[in-house]
This record gives structure tokens, C-alpha cells and sequence, in this order.
């Protein structure tokens, strides 16, 4: 249950949402580049809990916005599980 509300939270996300969170957590990301992200996940149906589906979104973030911007968004994910203790569900 908590899986499909997490993936039902992700799939409503708003640029304006991603942009918001990037700056709060210093990941600079534009509403551009939210928008290309989401649409991403959406298009391809990401599922967040698949360790192939995190490593192709996360590597469409390299190609498409930046290896730095990539990097943070990928320890921030661990570092938020962790913190929520959801590490168990990646």
C-alpha cells in the first residue's frame, strides 16, 4: 500500500513541485527541466522501487540536464529512504 501511494504521489507531481524541492534540498533544476523529467517518468512508466527504472532515470537526468545534478539526486533519494526509513523498499 505504501508503495502505491508513493508511485500514485510521483505520478501527480507538478513541475512547479520538483522545482520547489530541488531548491530546498540545493539541486538546481529548472521548471524546464522538472517538466522533461516527469514527462520522462510518466512516458516510460517508471516504477520508483525498480532498481532499473531509478538507474534509467537517473541516467535521462545525466544526459539531459547534468552528471553533477544526477549525482545529488541519486544520494538524496538514498538519503531521504533512509531518513524515512523506506531504504528496505529500494
Amino acid at each position: 500500500m505504501l508503495k502505491q501511494l508513493i508511485t500514485t504521489r510521483l505520478y501527480h507531481s507538478t513541475p512547479e513541485e520538483v522545482v520547489k524541492y530541488s531548491q530546498e534540498y540545493g539541486i538546481p533544476v529548472t521548471h524546464e527541466q522538472a517538466a522533461m523529467i516527469l514527462s520522462f517518468i510518466k512516458k516510460e512508466k517508471i516504477d520508483p522501487f525498480s532498481e532499473k527504472d531509478r538507474l534509467r532515470t537517473f541516467k535521462f537526468i545525466q544526459q539531459n540536464i547534468g552528471t553533477a545534478e544526477a549525482k545529488q539526486a541519486y544520494q538524496l533519494l538514498y538519503q531521504l529512504a533512509k531518513q524515512y526509513q523506506l531504504d528496505d523498499l529500494l
